[in-house]
């Protein structure tokens, strides 16, 4: 027994220091691998973004239309990379490295002083530079021609040493200029103008080549390579120490026993540690991780048990513009501070459950035991978001919301339904009611999504082309492509009916791709000119600008003949885009129209500032210009700003004889509409 005891005893003994000495491998092991692969991870960060900072210098340095936002972000990253690794590397642990981490980054700390002097210099001959290619346009033409070739030579050089380095361009600009300087007279505007701009860059120039060259060769690369091959030689000696501990391990295979043992008690304890984690995982899956609340996934679930229900949806007003104005961290902080106000705003009464049902649409389930009075319920909510104002730091402001409410099931469809009749009439609150047709209209919906999916994939979305006229001759210009839909039945009918849902099935793109290639394909065979539509969602699609090049690239003398006409209403929602856009399409040789000019948020500043060709004055204006004074004194207004600004104006909806005259009075150039002429197949 004694015996038995003792031989129990041994291997319980056995079996605890191999658990132990097993312990100890496996934490030793995790820890040297998870600092190997950290160290890796981050030394191949540090490279990468060492790689895309030069590759980024570099392109700066060459494109002049290059900003410095990337580059900004990469120096951020270096700079939080570096400041880590003395933390990977503890000077303690790795003395040999330490000094080569510090002389890593004290270098780095001088490229990234260099790239701050590189921006402000490229930025000054950039902006010579470009403002140098504008005066080619603006030489004067009482300058001699061989003046004329040194200045257009000096400009060329310009360019060349840019994206060369090569010195002897400037050596030949210097020459060039005194031989300018003596034969133009000093007071010459253009020639001050020119001259300071070139001084400018000559410069610049040799302390621009000296910051690049010094930026590209800074020895920060090398010192990476060093400090990953030391790290590598420490490991390489640590992983000879694990392979000691592993052959140590293999000695204790006697003690199967207790390790089965120690297995076992292993797994029971992950069986548990499961069980709180699928538990956890199950509360999670309910739960919206930002505001906390329970998901859409909880309220199908909490739904299905409550006999009465009242259910309301709150949409935050103007959500997206707060988060586009902030940023996305205050648009957090909203929907985190909004969820938490709500269950305050909601009387405890109700036993109400919260919900965020996605985006900025926030749920609120209650079992009707008694009567909901849905205005003093709205009500509630209104006062407590217009009396609490929502601090994020220097930001303060008041919140408004719209509420969808419902009894009807499905609860969440027909609340929905009635939240964007809500948002569609511009209402705070609206209960709703089989009277609305909201599932009539989610019918028409239905069946207009058939039509359209039917006409796309018989290729039956094609141009009508509607002529353009000068309004002093009276003769057709150009032309405006607009969509036409053929329907089973045989005839046409505009495209503006099935727009809102050829975006929601993603079959927008598709539409317009049809339209802009059939339009280039008839513009080239009749040789007519051309105004197309395009939407900001084109503008924002990066599909777009390729299948453009494509279009352009497949007809090559298209770009004269055809008019981009953009949507004012929408270019208010990013103007850079829309700029940017412009820029790229006029290169190519395209003109530029601003469609529905005066429809409603018209921008003056903006729309003028943008390099553009033609205003196309919104039909609701030009319509009423023989009855309405007002609209009258609007479009007048409108054309005098585009003439001093050189942009011709064009006059939509021309309907009537009087309406043409009105237009020609008020000196608009040109002129479209029913009573000109109606829409056709062919030009």
């Amino acid at each position: 027994m004694r015996s038995s005891f003792i031989k129990i005893a041994s291997l319980v003994a056995i079996g605890t220091i191999a658990i132990l000495f097993l312990l100890f491998f496996q934490n030793y092991t995790r820890s040297f691998f998870e600092q190997k692969s950290r160290f890796y991870q981050e030394i191949n960060e540090l490279r990468q973004q060492e790689l895309t900072l030069n590759y980024e210098i570099l392109k700066t340095s060459f494109f002049l239309y290059e900003d410095y936002d990337k580059i900004t972000s990469v120096q951020q990253k270096l700079r939080t990379i570096s400041d880590r690794l003395p933390l990977i590397l503890p000077a303690s642990e790795y003395p040999r490295i330490a000094n080569i981490v510090t002389a890593y980054r004290n270098n780095l700390a001088q490229k990234l002083d260099l790239i701050e002097r590189f921006k402000t210099l490229n930025a000054s001959i950039k902006n010579s530079t470009i403002y140098l290619a504008t005066l080619l346009q603006r030489i004067p033409s009482n300058i001699p021609v061989t003046q004329k070739k040194f200045i257009i030579k000096i400009i060329s050089d310009i360019f060349l040493i840019k994206n060369s380095l090569d010195p002897d361009f400037l050596r030949a600009i210097t020459l060039y200029m005194q031989k300018l300087k003596k034969s133009i007279v000093a007071k010459e505007n253009f020639f001050k103008v020119f001259e300071a701009h070139i001084n400018i860059f000559v410069n610049n120039f040799p302390t621009y080549k000296q910051t690049l060259i010094q930026i590209l060769d800074a020895k920060t690369l090398e010192h990476l390579e060093t400090i990953e091959e030391l790290f590598k030689e420490k490991n390489d000696k640590e992983l000879q120490k694990l392979s000691y501990i592993f052959i140590a391990l293999i000695l204790f295979y006697i003690l199967a026993i207790a390790l089965i043992i120690f297995l076992i008690i292993k797994i029971d304890r992950e069986n548990r540690l499961l069980k709180s984690l699928q538990k956890e995982l199950e509360i999670k899956a309910l739960t919206d991780d930002l505001t906390k609340l329970y998901n859409r996934k909880a309220f199908k679930r909490d739904v299905r048990k409550i006999k009465k229900p009242f259910f309301a949806i709150v949409n935050i007003n103007g959500f997206k513009h707060y988060n586009d104005f902030y940023g996305t961290a205050t648009g957090d902080h909203i929907l985190r501070q909004v969820a938490k106000e709500l269950k305050i705003a909601v009387p405890k009464h109700y036993n109400a459950k919260f919900y965020r049902i996605g985006g900025d649409d926030f749920g609120i389930l209650i079992e009707e035991e008694f009567p909901i009075d849905e205005k003093a319920f709205a009500q509630n909510i209104f006062d407590h978001f217009n009396q609490k104002k929502i601090v994020f730091k220097s930001v303060e402001l008041y919140v408004s919301v719209s509420i969808g409410m419902s009894r009807k099931r499905p609860l969440l469809e027909t609340t929905d339904m009635t939240l964007k009749y809500v948002k569609k009439h511009k209402l705070s609150y609206f209960v709703y009611s089989d009277s609305l047709g909201l599932f009539k209209q989610i019918k028409e919906n239905i069946k207009k999504s058939k039509i359209l999916k039917n006409a796309i994939d018989n290729h039956q979305i094609l141009p009508y082309y509607q002529p353009i006229i000068e309004t002093k001759t009276a003769k057709i210009v150009k032309y405006e492509a607009l969509a036409r839909l053929k329907r089973e039945e045989g005839y046409y009918e505009s495209i503006y009916p099935y727009l809102e849902i050829a975006k929601e099935l993603r079959l927008y793109e598709d539409i317009t791709k049809s339209i802009i290639q059939k339009s280039f394909e008839e513009a080239s065979k009749q040789k007519k000119a051309v105004s197309i539509n395009i939407s900001m969602k084109d503008i924002e699609n990066p599909k777009m600008l390729k299948f453009f090049g494509k279009m352009f690239n497949q007809y090559p003398d298209i770009a004269r003949l055809i008019t981009f006409e953009i949507l004012e209403s929408e270019t208010l929602k990013d103007y850079e885009a829309v700029k940017n856009f412009i820029n790229i399409i006029r290169a190519q040789g395209c003109k530029v129209a601003i469609d529905d000019f005066g429809s409603g948020y018209s921008n003056f500043a903006h729309i003028f500032n943008l390099n553009i060709d033609y205003i196309k004055i919104d039909g609701s204006l030009i319509k009423s210009i023989d009855k309405d004074e007002s609209a009258k004194q609007i479009i007048a207004a409108i054309v005098f700003l585009a003439k001093k600004a050189k942009i011709e104006t064009i006059a939509e909806f021309v309907h009537s004889r009087e309406i043409f005259l009105s237009v020609k009075e008020l000196g608009i150039d040109y002129a479209q509409g029913y009573y000109i002429a109606e829409p056709s197949p062919t030009l």
